[in-house]
C-alpha cells in the first residue's frame, strides 16, 4: 500500500509502575525530564531497530474508548508473552504513548515494573526480578493521540460536520496505538473491544460478537478475535458509519459491505457490485478459498491510497466512493484496479506474511503483478496486458538512478522501511515477476504460488522460500535468475545485432547496465536475462528464446532459412529491460517490421526509443518525431506512451525564447484532435476516447496554448464555479487546469473564494489542485500561502507543494523559496508545525524539478543536513540530487536536438519511424 506523507508524533510517554510509583520517562531527549533514579547511564539500552528474541507476544487481547471529538483515546492492552530465556527488561514499541499503569504476571504471581527509557520508538519495562522462561502476560493502561495532521497510526477527520477516528499503521505506526511487537514477523491473533459515545460505531478486521449500549447511550462493540495477524494489518474506525451492503463473497459466501461516513452509502453503489466478482477472480486463480471470516471496505477521507488488512480494507474516499450520476470510466478502473491489488493481499501479505521488510515485495509486487492477470479475463477491454507494459516502462525509468534501491533491499535503519515504499519493490518486482512467468510459462508459475502459499498459510515467509517453490515446482533455477534482478540495483541494456550468412541466421546479443545521462557506471554487472527475440521470414514470424548468463550470447534463428526481414528482441514487451537494434536490426525494423509488432510490442518499444534518447545513444529529434508521429493513433494506449516521449521536450530542456515554438508544436499536433474530441462527453463514444480527452485537452489546451480550448475552458470554469453540473465530471480537472494555466489574479481569487466556501472535500480537492497550475511566480507565492490558512486542513493544501509548481521552470524557485522560508514552520520540531515530522525528509522533493548545476548545488547546501535528520530522508535527497543531474547533462547533450526539432515543427512534415543504435 502506498503512503503519501509518513507522519510521526512528538510526544512523551509516561509509565506508572505497579507498584504505585508515578515517573516520566520521555521517549525522546532532553533526558533531564527523567528523574535523577532514571539516568541514562543506568538504564538498559533500548533496541536500535528490531526487537531482540528474548520475549515473544502469543496473542493481544485490547480494550479501547474512542471518541472521535477528543484528541486522545485510552486503552488497556493485555499481551500474552512466551518468553524464550529469563530476563530482566521487556522491550517492546510504542511511540508518542503515555503509560498509566502497568503490571505483569507470570504464574498467578506479580511481578513489579519499572519504566525505563526507550528513545522515540520504544517502550521498555525493568522487572523487580527476572520473569521465567515460559508464559506470562503483560498489561498496560495507556492513553495515546487521534492526530488532526496526520493520516498514520490514529488520526481524525471531520466529513461533513461528523467527526470519525480512522488508523493507518503499515510499515511502523500500530506503535502509536498498541504497545505492540511492531514487526511483520510476531504473527498473532488479536481481540478487540471498543466503547463509544452514543451515535457512533466501531468496525474493525473481525466480525462483531456483541453490542451493549450505556444508560449514557454509550456503545461497547466486542469483536472475534483475529486469525494470526501482524500488528500492521490490524485497523478500526469509528464514526457514525453507513453501510451499502454487497453480494456475499467467495466460495464461503463472506458478508461483504462497502461501509461509508453517514449519509453516502449510495456513492458505494459500484464499489459494492465489482468487489464480490473480483475476490472470486483471485480465489480461482490462488486455487485458495479466502480465508477471513467477512469482507468489509471502509472509505477513509485523505487516506494516500489503499490499505490491504482482512476483513477490513482501506480506500481514499475519492477513490471508492462516487456519486452514481457523477462517476466515470477513469474512477472505476482505478478503484478496480487497485480493489484487485488489495484484495491480492489478502493471499500475499495477509494469509502468508514477510518475516521481514526486506521483503516487502513479496506483498507488493505480487500484488502489483496480479492486478492485470486479473484484469485481463474480468474486463478484457480494458487493455490490461498493454497497460502492464507501460506501467513496466516507467519502473524501468526509476531503475535508472544509481540511487534506486534494490527490490530487496537490506533493511538496516528506520529510513530503509520508510523508502520500501516506492516505484522499485511495486513496479520492478512486478515487471520481474512478469518476466519469470514468461519464461516459466503461466501454467508453471501458477502452480508454484500455490504450492508457496499452501506451504506457510497462517506464517510467515521469505524469498528464499518462494523461490524455492518455484525451482521445485519448474525444475529450472529461478533462484539463480531471479536473485540477480532481486538484489542488485538497475536495469540492463540489451543490445541485438542480426547476423546473417551460410554458417546460419542469428541474433548476437549483449548485455550492460542502461544509464542515463548524468549518472555514472558503478562499474560491471551482469543478469541472468531471459530474451524472447521475434522475427519474420516472409510472412511467417516466429520466435526464439534464451537466457543470457554473460556480457553476450549468440542466438541462432532455427526457422529462419533467409535473412529475417526484422527482429524485434523483447518480444510482448516481457523482458525487464532496455532494448537498442545495431546496425541492419535498426534499418529493417525501421523499414519494414514497426506495423508488424503487437500492440504491447509497440507500448515497448516508444518508451526504449525514450530511454535510448535518455541515454545520449540516439538524437531527441528522431524520438520526439516519432512521438509526433502516432500522435493521431487509434489505439489509446499506444498514443498514451508515445505522449510520455514528450519529457524530451519539456521546458526544463529548452531556452525560454524557445517556449513559443514548443507551444506551437503541441497546438499543431494534438490540437485538432483535441479540438475534435472537445471538453463533452458524447453518448455512445467509447470508453477509451472518455480516457483519452483528458489528455490531449489538457495537453493541447494548458502547454498549446490552443486559443480556442482556453476560451472555452475558461467559459467553462467560471460557469462550473457556479453549477457543479456545467462540466462533465471527467473533465473538471482538465478545465480548471487550462482555465488556472492561463489564468490572472481575478481568476485566482475566483478559486480561493470557492476554496473557502466548499463543503465537500473531493471538490475542495479539485480547486486547490488548479491552484497549482498558475503559472505566475507572485500568484503561485499567493496559492502556497493558503498553507498556513487555519481554516483549512494541512492534509490536504500539502498538495500545492508537490503539484503544479514543480511542473514549470516560472514557478520551480517559488516552491523551493517557500520552503527554504518556511521549513521549521512546516516540518520543524515543534509541536506546532504544520505537517508532520515524517513529511520532513519529501520536501527535497520540491527541488526536483531543477535541470542546472547551480540549482542543485542550492538544494544539496539547504537539504544535505536537514534531510539526513529525517525519516527516509538520505535516500530521497540523493535521488532528487541524480535526477537534476540527469536533466542537467540531457539538456547540455540534446537541448540542441530538441530546439532544432521544434524549429522544423514550424511547418510540419510527416515524420519518418527513427532507426535506434
Amino acid at each position: 500500500m502506498p503512503n503519501l506523507l509518513r507522519p510521526a508524533a512528538l510526544a512523551a510517554v509516561t509509565l506508572l509502575s505497579a507498584c504505585g510509583a508515578r515517573q516520566n520517562v520521555p521517549t525522546e531527549p532532553p533526558a533531564a525530564s527523567a528523574p535523577a533514579a532514571q539516568s541514562a547511564a543506568a538504564a538498559p539500552t533500548p533496541p536500535e531497530l528490531r526487537l531482540p528474541g528474548d520475549v515473544r507476544p502469543t496473542g493481544y487481547t485490547v480494550e479501547l474508548t474512542v471518541d472521535p471529538k477528543a484528541t486522545t483515546f485510552q486503552g488497556t492492552s493485555d499481551i500474552d508473552l512466551e518468553v524464550a530465556k529469563s530476563t530482566s527488561v521487556i522491550w517492546l514499541h510504542g511511540k508518542g504513548l503515555v503509560v498509566k499503569q502497568a503490571t505483569l504476571l507470570q504464574d498467578g504471581a506479580a511481578i513489579d515494573v519499572k519504566p525505563v527509557k526507550g528513545g522515540t520508538d520504544f517502550l521498555g519495562f525493568t522487572l523487580a526480578k527476572p520473569v521465567g522462561v515460559g508464559a506470562a502476560k503483560l498489561r498496560v493502561v495507556y492513553e495515546g493521540i487521534a492526530s488532526e495532521k496526520e493520516t498514520d497510526g490514529a488520526f481524525r477527520v471531520n466529513e461533513g460536520g461528523d467527526w470519525y477516528v480512522y488508523t493507518q499503521f503499515e510499515p511502523i505506526d500500530a506503535r502509536r496505538v498498541f504497545p505492540s511487537f511492531d514487526e511483520p514477523g510476531f504473527k498473532v491473533p488479536w481481540q478487540l473491544t471498543f466503547h463509544v459515545p452514543a451515535g457512533n460505531v466501531a468496525v474493525t478486521n473481525t466480525p462483531q460478537l456483541t453490542e451493549e449500549t450505556g444508560a449514557d447511550g454509550s456503545r461497547t462493540f466486542h469483536f472475534a478475535r483475529t486469525q494470526p495477524l501482524p500488528s500492521y494489518l490490524i485497523a478500526f474506525g469509528v464514526g457514525p458509519f453507513d453501510f451499502h451492503p454487497a453480494e456475499p463473497s467467495g466460495k464461503k459466501k463472506v458478508k461483504t459491505r462497502i461501509i461509508t461516513p453517514r449519509g453516502r452509502a449510495v456513492e458505494a453503489t459500484y464499489a459494492a457490485e465489482v468487489t464480490p466478482q473480483i475476490l472470486g477472480a483471485l480465489e480461482d486463480y490462488f486455487g485458495i478459498p479466502y480465508a477471513y471470516e467477512k469482507l468489509d471496505v471502509l472509505a477513509v477521507p485523505l487516506l494516500g491510497g489503499a490499505m490491504e488488512h482482512p476483513g477490513l480494507v482501506t480506500f481514499n474516499s475519492r477513490l471508492i466512493l462516487s456519486k452514481p450520476e457523477e462517476d466515470t470510466p477513469g474512477r472505476q478502473r482505478a478503484f478496480s484496479n487497485t480493489q484487485v491489488h488489495e484484495l491480492a493481499h489478502q493471499w500475499f501479505g495477509d494469509l502468508v506474511t514477510m518475516a521481514w521488510w526486506d521483503d516487502l515485495w513479496l506483498n507488493e509486487a505480487f500484488a502489483t503483478w496480479m492486478t492485470p492477470r486479473i484484469i485481463e479475463t474480468w474486463r478484457p477491454t480494458w487493455d490490461a496486458p498493454v497497460e502492464r507494459v507501460n506501467e513496466r516502462s516507467g519502473a524501468l525509468d526509476s531503475d535508472s538512478l544509481l540511487s534506486a534501491r534494490r527490490i530487496r533491499q537490506p533493511i538496516e535503519s528506520q529510513n530503509d522501511i520508510v523508502n520500501a515504499f516506492d516505484g522499485i519493490t511495486y513496479g520492478k518486482g512486478a515487471a520481474v515477476l512478469s518476466m519469470t512467468e514468461e519464461w516459466l510459462g503461466r501454467d508453471v508459475f501458477r502452480r508454484g504460488i500455490q504450492r508457496h502459499l499452501k506451504a506457510h498459510a497462517h506464517g510467515n515467509a521469505t524469498a528464499k522460500d518462494f523461490l524455492s517453490a518455484l525451482d521445485t515446482e519448474s525444475g529450472k533455477d529461478v533462484s539463480g535468475m531471479m536473485s540477480t534482478f532481486l538484489d542488485q540495483g538497475g536495469a540492463p541494456l540489451v543490445t541485438a545485432t542480426l547476423e546473417c550468412g551460410a554458417a546460419g541466421n542469428k541474433v548476437v546479443l549483449t548485455q550492460t547496465r542502461y544509464l542515463r545521462l548524468g549518472s555514472k557506471s558503478p562499474g560491471p554487472q551482469s543478469w541472468r536475462t531471459p530474451v524472447c527475440v521475434d522475427y519474420a521470414v516472409g510472412k511467417k514470424e516466429s520466435r526464439a528464446c534464451t537466457l543470457m548468463e554473460g556480457e553476450r550470447a549468440e542466438l541462432p534463428l532455427p526457422d529462419a532459412k533467409a535473412c529475417p526481414a526484422w527482429v524485434f528482441p523483447n518480444s510482448e514487451g516481457a523482458g525487464y529491460y532496455r532494448m537498442q537494434l545495431a546496425g541492419e536490426a535498426a534499418t529493417k525494423l525501421s523499414k519494414s517490421g514497426l506495423d508488424s509488432l503487437s500492440r504491447t510490442e509497440r507500448v515497448a518499444f516508444l518508451g526504449d526509443v525514450q530511454a535510448l534518447a535518455m541515454a545520449g545513444s540516439l538524437p531527441a529529434a528522431e524520438a520526439l518525431a516519432l512521438a509526433a508521429r502516432t500522435a493521431n493513433d487509434k489505439d489509446r494506449v499506444v498514443t498514451e506512451a508515445s505522449l510520455e516521449m514528450l519529457d524530451l521536450a519539456s521546458r526544463r530542456l529548452i531556452p525560454e525564447a524557445k517556449e513559443t515554438e514548443r507551444a506551437r508544436f503541441l497546438r499543431e499536433t494534438y490540437g485538432p484532435r483535441a479540438r475534435q474530441l472537445g471538453f463533452t462527453p458524447r453518448q455512445g463514444e467509447s470508453e477509451d476516447t472518455r480516457l483519452l480527452r483528458p489528455w490531449l485537452v489538457r495537453l493541447a489546451g494548458k502547454d498549446g496554448a490552443d486559443p480556442k480550448l482556453v476560451a472555452e475552458a475558461r467559459s467553462l470554469a467560471d460557469a462550473w464555479l457556479k453549477d457543479r453540473k456545467a462540466v462533465a465530471p471527467e473533465m473538471v480537472d482538465t478545465v480548471l487546469a487550462i482555465a488556472a494555466g492561463h489564468g490572472d489574479a481575478a481568476f485566482q481569487q475566483k478559486l480561493i473564494t470557492a476554496v473557502h466556501a466548499e463543503k465537500e472535500r473531493k471538490t475542495r480537492q479539485q480547486l486547490l489542485m488548479a491552484l497549482g497550475n498558475f503559472s505566475d511566480p507572485t500568484l503561485t507565492k499567493q496559492s502556497l500561502a493558503l498553507m498556513f490558512d487555519k481554516e483549512l486542513d494541512p492534509r490536504e493544501t500539502g498538495m500545492l507543494l508537490f503539484f503544479g509548481s514543480q511542473q514549470n521552470p516560472r514557478t520551480m524557485d517559488v516552491a523551493f523559496d517557500f520552503v527554504k522560508e518556511n521549513y521549521d514552520r512546516l516540518v520543524g520540531d515543534s509541536p506546532d508545525a504544520l505537517l508532520p515530522k515524517d513529511a520532513a525528509g519529501r520536501m527535497a522533493f520540491v527541488g526536483r524539478g531543477f535541470c542546472d548545476a547551480g540549482k542543485r548545488q542550492q538544494v544539496a547546501d539547504f537539504f544535505t543536513e536537514r534531510s539526513a535528520k529525517a525519516p527516509g530522508g538520505p535516500r530521497m535527497l540523493a535521488q532528487v540530487l541524480e535526477s537534476v543531474d540527469q536533466c542537467t547533462s540531457l539538456k547540455e547533450a540534446q537541448g540542441k536536438s530538441v530546439e532544432s526539432f521544434l524549429d522544423q515543427r514550424a511547418t510540419p512534415k510527416a515524420p519518418e519511424a527513427p532507426k535506434t543504435r
